[in-house]
């Protein structure tokens, strides 16, 4: 695992667990709004495509600094972190099943029943745009997930000097 990432005269130390953290749920949170942002805005108007631009370059910046700081995922070392990246994945990809099959159901509802017509327009809205906004959701988890478990479980880490 790589605990700094520079670019020219910036650098950011993640060597201490804390640190990484903060870095983690920064990362899901530019995510969250990249993936409102495509479930929601999409076929909109030119401000709507503006957001999904802006918010997909922040995005991809964050992508970079994660995958270079948790490391190749495809990487051999010794046993203990081949254990460890094992089992991130198993952790990982046991959360994404049950993300999937949330959003199966939730599309389940998309079709016309007794129930929707009764219910607020708003709530409709939102049940209509919720399967699209849980399959991009399911599909960042995929990809992030495992290198996330990673960074947020790994203790402090020494910096040699």
């Amino acid at each position: 695992m790589n605990t700094e990432y520079a670019v020219g005269n910036i650098r950011i130390r993640l060597a201490s667990q804390a640190r990484r953290r903060w870095f983690v749920a920064l990362f899901y949170a530019v995510l969250a709004a990249f993936d409102l942002a495509i479930s929601h805005l999409i076929g909109k108007e030119t401000i709507g495509a503006a957001i999904i631009i802006g918010c997909g370059i922040l995005f991809v910046g964050f992508w970079i600094i994660f995958t270079w700081i948790a490391g190749d995922m495809r990487a051999r070392g010794d046993e203990r972190e081949m254990y460890r990246r094992g089992q991130a994945h198993y952790l990982a990809y046991y959360f994404v099943g049950f993300s999937l099959a949330g959003a199966i159901i939730a599309g389940s509802y998309h079709g016309p029943d007794p129930i929707t017509p009764l219910l607020p327009l708003a709530l409709r809205a939102f049940l209509a745009q919720l399967p699209k906004f849980l399959l991009w959701a399911t599909f960042f988890l995929y990809l992030t997930l495992p290198q996330a478990i990673l960074l947020w479980t790994e203790p402090d880490i020494e910096e040699a000097e």
